[in-house]
């Protein structure tokens, strides 16, 4: 098949493939919006004082502990016991992701919940008791040598994170419209018949010398008479003056 056979199937089909289209991305919309809404809250910690800027891997290995004690389920005990989620520990760890970033030596804890309330408290929690514990654990160590470590603001009001309807709605879109392509090229495949002028040559492997043109129904073509009127049948003068005609 040639470009223009793939664009002749397009244009004959469009309709399938709007449909298919149409129709797929709804269905992605209606799925987003029977998921239950999960948003996410962020708090950002810094780390200062003594470490070790001699290497980015000595940063990253002292950023990868601070993330690894931010998960502990001593931690999230105290957090859910201090501000009463009666949650669990277990429960609570499930909720929060930490990443850390040490170009700018801090570390940032994300929390999803199914409530945006709840969402922000708990990451002030555990951002709050991380910071407490910190410090406790630097107060026998000399000025020079402590690593500080606060909060840098409050917790990020909770946004939507699941479902992002427009991501939904643009997936379902595209798979529609590779679904809608694919049935219309089956659609194609499958259909053995010869409809156009350019078919039959395909078809044939020979040039089209003439065709037979379809008239609408009730009109007759014309015949030529020896007389040369060109009158179709029951067209002659008798019939069109209404004269009676011989027996």
């Amino acid at each position: 098949m040639q470009l223009r056979d793939y664009l002749a199937v397009v244009r004959k089909n469009w309709w399938l493939i709007a449909l298919t289209t149409v129709a797929t991305a709804l269905s992605a919309v209606v799925f987003a919006k029977l998921q239950q809404p999960i948003y996410r809250s962020s708090v950002v910690v810094e780390v200062t004082g003594r470490l070790d800027y001699g290497t980015t891997l000595a940063i990253n290995n002292q950023l990868r502990q601070l993330s690894n004690r931010l998960q502990t389920v001593n931690l999230a005990a105290e957090v859910d016991r201090r501000y009463q989620f009666d949650l669990g520990a277990e429960r609570l760890l499930e909720k929060i992701h930490t990443q850390a970033f040490p170009d700018t030596v801090t570390i940032q804890i994300d929390v999803d919940d199914t409530d945006p309330t709840r969402a922000r408290q708990i990451a002030r929690g555990f951002a709050e008791v991380f910071v407490e514990r910190e410090t406790a654990l630097m107060e026998g160590v000399p000025q020079q040598e402590r690593r500080v470590v606060t909060m840098l603001d409050e917790p990020k009001p909770a946004r939507l994170y699941w479902p992002q309807l427009r991501v939904f709605l643009v997936s379902g879109a595209l798979l529609g419209l590779v679904l809608g392509l694919l049935l219309a090229f089956a659609r194609d495949y499958l259909d053995d018949s010869l409809k156009t002028v350019e078919d039959i040559e395909r078809y044939i492997g020979l040039p089209t010398l003439a065709t037979i043109p379809r008239f609408p129904s009730g009109v007759r073509p014309a015949i030529a008479t020896p007389g040369g009127t060109g009158l179709a049948p029951g067209t002659g003068p008798a019939e069109r003056t209404g004269a009676p005609t011989a027996r």
